[in-house]
């Protein structure tokens, strides 16, 4: 979903609006007061994947699952945008547990205790690229990570971290390379689009992850909300959470892995962060991957570099944010950070020039 929020203490007669780019590139746009979603015409930029639906950023051709250990087809359009009832979110209270300067105490979650794990953020950097065209050497060292919507890389050894995903229930059997330090997992698995898996199930196959993991640190479904409600296993990804966090309570979950795509800080901020219009995910007591984010498909190269400038200081600034990546695929090409050929594009100097600080 491209999700579009009204920034914090903002009013539109008391609603929240979000607008996304849905499958097969039309806008979709929805308000929290119930008012009706409508269908505003193409987006210019939007692309669908060889042979099948659209979706986010490496959702399989034909429709599918990826096969074990293949590589998502490249691009896809956005997945689609979501909507967010009014009033208060069902699924129960979060008793999130405390982090200090990177470190999950795990936090307990309504309907049982699950397992955070103990992480930091010591000796780390926290940028990476979520990108189907591998970064080259010209990357390394400002950016520290990368991954690809699959269980195994693209690309050669540049000195940056590759990070397995597990996309979908048919990802369960890839094999994991043995160098990998972490494990991605389903990607907006509330999305029938994309891998398309109710919270129940999620946590039905999460001993399967973790007997995959192979006690490497797991990071849960990567959330984003979803729309049209008929295209979803849920349209709010913190109600998801909660239910996936009930059904999974003696669950090792290590981190919680977050997409966004409003283009502006408060917004941004106002997702991840409690106390605005939106619940935040620091609710869940976890380090957050935000392993996607960028400006929606409309927005120009200037200000995707606007928005880059404006949340990295931000993210690298938050103890909470364990990592981050910017989205570069063809769906979004202002946003692409990678050219073919693996060399950074214009934006992609800028992504490597911004300041960081790793631990």
């Amino acid at each position: 979903m491209r999700g579009r929020v009204l920034p914090r203490n903002a009013t539109n007669a008391g609603r929240l609006c979000l607008m996304g780019v849905a499958l097969a590139g039309v806008l979709w746009s929805g308000c929290a007061d119930g008012s009706a979603s409508s269908r505003d015409g193409a987006v210019a930029g939007g692309g669908s994947e060889t042979g099948g639906a659209s979706g986010q950023g490496g959702n399989p051709s034909s429709g599918g699952n990826p096969s074990s250990g293949g590589n998502p087809s490249s691009g896809g359009s956005p997945s689609s945008g979501g909507s967010k009832t009014g009033g208060s979110v069902t699924g129960g209270s979060v008793a999130g547990g405390s982090k200090t300067g990177g470190a999950s105490a795990g936090g307990s979650v309504a309907g049982g205790s699950g397992s955070g794990g103990s992480t930091t953020n010591v000796g780390t950097c926290k940028r990476g690229i979520a990108t189907n065209t591998a970064p080259g050497a010209a990357f390394f060292p400002a950016v520290a990570w990368w991954y690809n919507w699959s269980a195994q890389s693209s690309g050669s050894n540049t000195g940056m971290e590759f990070v397995p995903m597990l996309w979908g229930s048919g990802s369960l059997g890839a094999a994991i390379p043995s160098a990998a330090r972490y494990l991605l997992t389903f990607n907006e698995p509330n999305f029938k689009a994309q891998a398309n898996l109710t919270a129940a199930q999620a946590a039905g196959y999460w001993s399967t992850i973790e007997t995959k993991a192979a006690g490497r640190p797991t990071v849960s479904p990567g959330m984003n909300y979803c729309g049209p409600a008929a295209s979803c296993n849920g349209t709010d990804p913190y109600v998801y959470l909660k239910d996936f966090f009930a059904a999974c309570a003696n669950c090792t979950v290590d981190y919680v892995a977050v997409h966004w795509y409003n283009c502006d800080l408060p917004s941004l901020r106002d997702y991840l962060e409690p106390g605005g219009n939106l619940e935040g995910f620091e609710q869940f007591g976890r380090p957050i991957w935000l392993t996607e984010f960028s400006c929606d498909p409309g927005a120009s190269l200037a200000q995707q570099e606007a928005y880059m400038r404006a949340a990295i200081p931000y993210l690298e600034a938050n103890p909470k944010v364990f990592r981050y990546s910017w989205f570069s695929a063809d769906p979004i090409p202002n946003a692409k950070l990678v050219n073919a050929d693996g060399t950074p594009t214009p934006l992609g100097k800028v992504y490597v020039q911004l300041a960081q600080n790793c631990q």
